[in-house]
């Protein structure tokens, strides 16, 4: 049986609800009943495990939605269905958001309960399936906490704007990460890539789905063996599909390295044993902090890109002989990024090749740096939905150096690099009205959520400063200005419906809390959210 609780601070509700439905018919038993959010929270700790919650909205102390909220973050598995007698959708946009499984409007229809709770028993019988059979990796791939983690990784990894950092720290703490992932943690990063013997799939094409879905799992499992494994995590960029990574933390560097070695071995030797292909593993430079995430990632990419070709098992460390960069390659780094993101050829030029044939520079320094800068020019084209192919040859292992690593390089990359500017230059010149109509329709759907212009203009492959110059030209307000009179609209609205209280409706259109709305309201308005509420409510301004 399934473990139900229910929560409402109408026990005619919660009766009702338990005289409507067979539970035990369908697989349930009723585990609990609480009358607000904080008193589910305190039968949850005590009775250790539910299945499925269902939950109104509004209740006295704390909300259906703070309860979504704190199942969110410390009961993940247990599903939670909402009741309302609401049919509104800033209400079912919010409880979606916060991860209510599903939402039901009362008075409750006894076959729609039914129904739900029949797709929701399957759902359940499939994990707990997964459980019993000890598939954790396969499990942990259908967690939403897994997925949020692994892109809070890429995010990180891909990203350049240090304004970010506090909110991907702040998301970090939320998914349990912070424990390892901080800046005093020794951080590395291994990558491994499964190649295949001539005729190993017979006539499938050596990228077939199941086959990387079957290493990436392996991966993951071989990962879990180690005591240590609760400090690292595998993840999968989109770019290299043929490959998986490790990033593992560590108390120190000599620990960081016994953990590599065991394993970059241990991949080896799975691989090798369950799946009868070859393994190359890259293993990157320790680094400390998350600060140092790119450049870690980057640094496990140009170990395996220096591994021999073909399919031969082999494990490749970065850094090995290498002199210390220093300050030079991050300040290049920074003056090629807004290269590209000006559009300026020139620029870029001029930077690659003063960084190329710079006198005294070690070869291997050359060659790390003309990787990030395929990295750099591929991220931007990402952005921006252009494709660029030579990007991604370059960075396969055996074609790696086709082009020298040294003042051959450079026409090559400035071709790469004119390819992306001229596609910039384009979607720029023809879609810059239209991006603004489409930020401002996102916003309308949107204003619920954090939205901050970094946010957006990288949504719509757009520079900020230049986002922001194009709405204030095209609808004759600032960006925040405009958030904010969407926000107020919504909020004006909202307080149509007495029963709503202030704080939920803070909630519901994006403002911190009942406070700064009250503020920002009386502001732009010239009376508070109440004085409103009464002066609509008046039969004579009817």
């Amino acid at each position: 049986m399934y473990r139900v609780l229910l929560v409402d601070d109408e026990l005619e509700i919660r009766t009702g609800l338990k005289l409507k439905i067979d539970w035990p018919g369908l697989g349930y038993t009723i585990a609990g009943e609480a009358q607000d959010g904080r008193e589910a929270l305190a039968l949850l700790e005590a009775e250790a495990r539910c299945d499925l919650i269902l939950t109104d909205i509004r209740m006295p102390v704390m909300s259906g939605l703070e309860l979504l909220k704190q199942c969110a973050e410390n009961y993940p598995r247990t599903k939670v269905v909402v009741l309302s007698g609401y049919d509104d959708f800033h209400f079912v946009k919010a409880a979606l958001q916060c991860g209510a499984k599903d939402y039901l409007l009362k008075p409750v229809v006894r076959s729609e309960l039914t129904a739900l709770l029949v797709k929701l028993r399957e759902e359940l019988e499939i994990e707990r399936a997964a459980l019993a059979s000890g598939d954790s990796a396969r499990l942990a791939l259908s967690e939403s906490r897994s997925v949020l983690r692994e892109q809070l990784l890429l995010e990180w990894i891909g990203g350049d704007d240090e304004s970010r950092v506090p909110a991907l720290q702040n998301e970090a703490k939320r998914l349990a990460m912070d424990g390892w992932l901080n800046d005093g943690a020794v951080l590395q990063i291994v990558g491994a890539e499964y190649r295949l013997p001539a005729g190993r799939l017979g006539e499938r094409a050596e990228g077939s789905g199941l086959f990387r879905s079957a290493f990436r799992m392996l991966c993951r499992e071989t990962l879990e063996t180690f005591a240590w494994s609760d400090s690292a995590f595998v993840f999968c960029h989109r770019g290299y599909p043929g490959m998986a990574h490790a990033i593992v933390s560590s108390p120190n560097e000599e620990e960081a390295g016994r953990r590599m070695e065991a394993l970059g071995k241990r991949l080896q030797a799975n691989v090798n044993r369950y799946l009868k292909v070859e393994a190359v593993i890259g293993v990157g430079e320790p680094f400390r902090g998350t600060a140092g995430l790119r450049q870690g990632f980057l640094s496990a990419l140009l170990a395996w890109s220096e591994s021999r070709p073909g399919a031969v098992s082999q494990i490749v460390t970065a850094g090995e002989g290498r002199e210390e960069l220093g300050d030079w390659l991050p300040e290049a780094e920074k003056r090629l990024a807004s290269a590209l993101d000006n559009a300026d050829a020139a620029a870029f030029a001029a930077t690659v090749e003063a960084a190329i044939a710079a006198d005294g520079r070690p070869m291997r320094d050359v060659a790390f740096f003309v990787l990030r800068v395929v990295l750099l020019a591929d991220q931007v084209a990402r952005r921006h939905r252009l494709v660029i192919p030579e990007a991604r040859e370059w960075l396969l292992a055996d074609a790696a150096w086709r082009h020298g690593a040294g003042a051959e390089a450079i026409p090559y990359l400035n071709g790469i690099a004119a390819r992306v500017i001229e596609g910039i230059r384009a979607s720029r010149t023809t879609g810059g009205a239209s991006a603004v109509e489409a930020a401002r329709d996102y916003i309308d759907r949107s204003y619920m959520n954090e939205i901050g212009l970094t946010q957006l203009a990288d949504r719509f492959h757009l520079n900020p400063t230049y986002l922001s110059e194009l709405f204030k030209k095209t609808t004759g307000s600032t960006f925040s200005d405009y958030v904010t009179q969407v926000r107020l609209g919504k909020a004006a609205e909202l307080l149509g419906d007495p029963q709503m209280r202030l704080a939920d409706i803070a909630e519901l259109v994006g403002f911190a809390n009942a406070s700064y709305l009250s503020s920002v309201f009386k502001k732009h308005y010239g009376v508070s959210p109440n004085e409103y509420r009464q002066h609509i409510a008046s039969p004579a301004d009817r």
